[in-house]
């Protein structure tokens, strides 16, 4: 009978992760993660050893008031998870692409930069994000830090930011080809997964991932060399070169220089072109028209609405003609 209350006593008294100290609960956190590295190479210490001993850390404190056993029962799962998901790379979605040969390398834009910048600038969209990226994924931590951080900007201003910069940056690259860039580098850099961003692009992976790496290492690498007044100028340019409808000014759509604009259904480009002299009354007269691009089975489509002289647009009409292009392309590929 003695024995039987004693037990109960025993049991009822157990010790949680609550009653450990800071030091002690971090020193129970690197035993787990030493045994959980104990058959990797040194590089994997090196690059792992500290996000595994948050890992496990978190997970104590998330079951503090449960028992020590069930505690240490749950950290070891977590951290065979990251070895999994992190280090073997064997999931799927964008964990597993963070995963390379001898490693892990978190999908950041700034790794494209030579390894002698010193600077270490942050890259584009995680300053319009207002996060930065860690150099291995912390959802617990990053949960919270969004908690306690102020608002950014929404996902359509970061989509518009992302967009001058390119659009700054690139050259002689076709409207659908800049936006849908932008799309892909927007979405991912907020935690979107590659499968969504194949569904949302209706592209298949290897697509997405071939835009999203090229236009990277080839705009926004070189980009985040700049000093900041060059990036201002940048992003200026691209605001120049592009303006959404819902912004466009009717002076400024009736100056005669050729724009890109996007409408909630598409972007599109608006030229200007001088009638010669054999048009008759409207000879020397400058006419505008709406274009888009397609490709079909491997050839360049080019469909086109006239929208009137200059001085005579108005945003109605570019509307209309904006579905009247988008009826002529649906024909081309029916």
């Amino acid at each position: 009978m003695n024995n039987t209350n004693c037990n109960t006593k025993i049991s009822l008294t157990e010790i949680t992760p609550s009653e450990w100290s800071q030091a002690e609960l971090l020193q129970r956190a690197g035993g787990l993660v030493r045994e959980a590295l104990a058959d990797s190479p040194t590089y994997v210490w090196q690059m792992h050893r500290e996000d595994m001993l948050q890992t496990a850390a978190l997970t104590f404190l998330e079951l503090a008031d449960a028992p020590a056993g069930y505690a240490y029962a749950a950290a070891r799962t977590a951290l065979k998870n990251y070895r999994w998901v992190h280090i073997r790379g064997l999931n799927g979605g964008w964990k597993s692409l963070a995963c390379i040969e001898k490693g892990y390398s978190v999908l950041n834009f700034a790794d494209t930069l030579p390894e002698d910048n010193n600077d270490d600038p942050q890259t584009a969209v995680d300053r319009l994000t207002t996060r930065a990226w860690e150099r291995v994924p912390r959802p617990v931590e990053w949960t919270v830090l969004r908690r306690l951080a102020a608002p950014g900007l929404s996902q359509a201003a970061t989509l518009r930011e992302v967009l001058y910069i390119l659009t700054g940056m690139s050259g002689n690259f076709y409207p659908e080809q800049l936006y849908r860039a932008a799309l892909i580098i927007t979405l991912l850099g907020r935690e979107y997964t590659w499968e969504h961003v194949e569904e949302r692009t209706g592209l298949s992976f290897e697509e997405v991932y071939e835009i999203y790496w090229g236009w990277r290492k080839r705009h926004l690498g070189p980009y985040l060399q700049l000093t900041p007044m060059h990036q201002e100028m940048i992003k200026l340019r691209g605001q120049m070169r592009i303006t959404f409808f819902e912004e466009l000014d009717p002076t400024f759509l009736n100056t005669a220089v050729r724009k890109m604009v996007i409408f909630p259904h598409g972007i599109y480009t608006i030229t200007y072109k001088r009638r010669g002299r054999n048009a008759g009354k409207r000879a020397g007269q400058i006419e505008a028209s709406l274009q888009k691009m397609r490709q079909v089975n491997g050839q360049k489509l080019l469909r086109a609405m006239h929208l009137g002289p200059v001085g005579e647009i108005t945003k109605e009409r570019l509307y209309e003609a904006s579905f009247a292009v988008e009826r002529k392309l649906a024909a081309v590929c029916a």
